[in-house]
């Protein structure tokens, strides 16, 4: 335990992974924690991946619940150095809500899975239009990059006979940029796919 207390984060997140390696994932997740601790200290940003290993670490223990804490606790207060910048905090989004949806799917949720699909695609786009990166955007929220991305979360959820209602739904959010109520958007999301 001494020695953990000398250890910079970057060896405790690579002694977490050859932890995990090992098949010690208890131990892994402990040193994920204290790794996150002396990160809060210090001023070194690390990227969001770095926090998102903690809750896929408690998937793997069976620790499921707490998982879900962990990545609303992302979603709702950020992560340790994050930039507090309008511009990026959805592209973390992003990347979060894609961690969530691949932690649903490995658990059978595939219907569940799609929502979260959705949003991770959405938060990229306001991203996108935060950053005034417009052809980007123009490309990424066309009809045809909507369709390529309903279709693969539906067909895992077994649900593409929604796939134009659904699609529709999304490119009625993509006019809303950046105001998209997620909330909202569940309900109706949930309301195609598990009908």
């Amino acid at each position: 335990m001494f020695k953990l207390l000398h250890k910079d984060p970057h060896s405790l997140l690579k002694e977490a992974t050859a932890q995990k390696k090992a098949g010690d994932v208890e131990n892994a997740i402990r040193l994920l924690r204290k790794a996150y601790q002396k990160i809060s200290k210090g001023s070194t940003m690390y990227p969001v991946n770095t926090f998102l290993r903690l809750p896929l670490y408690l998937q793997e223990a069976k620790r499921n619940d707490e998982a879900w804490r962990e990545f609303n606790r992302l979603l709702a207060r950020g992560y340790p150095n994050q930039i507090n910048n309008p511009e990026l905090i959805p592209m973390d989004h992003s990347v979060i809500y894609d961690k969530m949806r691949l932690f649903l799917q490995r658990e059978g949720k595939n219907e569940l899975a799609v929502r979260f699909g959705i949003f991770s695609y959405l938060s990229y786009a306001i991203g996108l239009y935060r950053q005034e990166r417009h052809n980007e955007l123009k490309t990424y929220t066309s009809r045809e990059a909507v369709k390529n991305t309903v279709r693969g979360l539906l067909k895992k959820a077994k649900k593409e006979g929604v796939l134009d209602k659904v699609c529709a739904i999304v490119e009625e959010e993509i006019r809303r940029l950046p105001d998209i109520d997620f909330e909202e958007l569940a309900k109706r999301i949930s309301g195609l796919v598990f009908e």
